[in-house]
């Protein structure tokens, strides 16, 4: 395993993976608590608290300092910014587009980080990553049945899309800064607080309404505990491979959103979207394995002081 996958990457993977899983449950978890008569405002305030909270549990549970330092507020603020941003941009633009059309645009932010990375000189840009990235966000494309959707889109959804699109980029980016300096688990926990200072502000905007019954409180805690623990395994992801290769792996959180849709939402998948899961599959494949074999150094081990960015 060693002369094409290093111990500490292979582990990488595995909570990429891991993490898509969780993060692939809440769709079909969240549709099935708008079904009991929640809405949107709720569930991302208490996802995002869920988050906050579970991250400083783990920290004060390890003895982990959980307040910034001086001198260190500022990235503290900028990645909390851009999570809410992100948040901000991918709810809004579901009123306006169909959401494989916004899923689509939102996880264009890999090929965003590879060259914003590039451009910086912290990661080799290569055929192989290009390629292998447009091959995953293609494969996307058919999983999401994206293909079919209305051609007529609206262009407030796309420019909402677009900025979530850029805050995901922008928050990888500064996680893989933070995880060098911080444990992953502090740098989780300080996100998501401060980006719930940003996201209560919905509240302001539209009223939370919870579901109305048991039942869509049961799918609203399912909601959290998934994202939550999503959450977690991308801090730790990040630390072990890096910004761009994180992103890259997390192509397969549509995949496994297809099958809990399957097995919750007793959704159909066509033949399509079957092919589609292949090429991602096979992209994420292809470039692990002659990734691996020419030895490119992850954007996390280059050191820069994240007060920098």
């Amino acid at each position: 395993m060693n002369s094409v996958l290093s111990k500490s990457t292979f582990s990488g993977i595995i909570i990429a993976l891991l993490s898509a899983i969780a993060f692939g449950l809440y769709p079909p978890a969240a549709k099935m608590a708008y079904a009991e008569g929640g809405n949107s405002t709720f569930v991302i305030i208490a996802t995002t608290f869920a988050r906050a909270a579970i991250l400083s549990c783990y920290c004060l549970v390890k003895g982990q300092r959980l307040l910034p330092k001086p001198g260190k507020w500022r990235v503290t603020f900028t990645g909390g910014f851009f999570q809410a941003l992100s948040i901000f941009g991918i709810i809004s633009s579901l009123r306006y587009l169909p959401g494989p059309i916004m899923i689509i645009i939102l996880f264009s932010h890999t090929i965003m980080l590879l060259f914003f990375l590039a451009y910086k000189g912290e990661i080799r840009l290569t055929r192989l990553a290009v390629l292998t990235t447009l091959c995953a966000l293609l494969g996307l494309s058919f999983v999401l049945d994206a293909w079919s959707q209305d051609s007529h889109l609206s262009l407030l959804g796309l420019g909402l899309a677009l900025i979530g699109a850029i805050a995901t980029m922008s928050r990888l980016y500064i996680f893989g800064k933070q995880v060098l300096t911080l444990p992953p688990a502090v740098v989780g926990a300080q996100t998501f607080s401060m980006a719930l200072l940003f996201i209560v502000l919905l509240a302001l905007v539209e009223k939370p309404v919870p579901p109305a019954t048991a039942l869509g409180l049961f799918w609203t805690l399912v909601c959290c505990m998934s994202l939550a623990a999503g959450s977690f395994g991308t801090f730790f992801g990040i630390a072990i491979l890096g910004s761009f290769r994180w992103s890259l792996f997390l192509k397969f959180e549509p995949i496994f959103t297809a099958f809990f849709s399957v097995l919750i939402l007793n959704e159909i998948l066509q033949l399509s979207q079957y092919f589609g899961m292949l090429l991602v599959l096979g992209s994420l494949v292809t470039y692990q394995i002659f990734e691996s074999r020419t030895k490119t150094v992850p954007a996390a081990l280059i050191v820069t002081d994240p007060e920098s960015i």
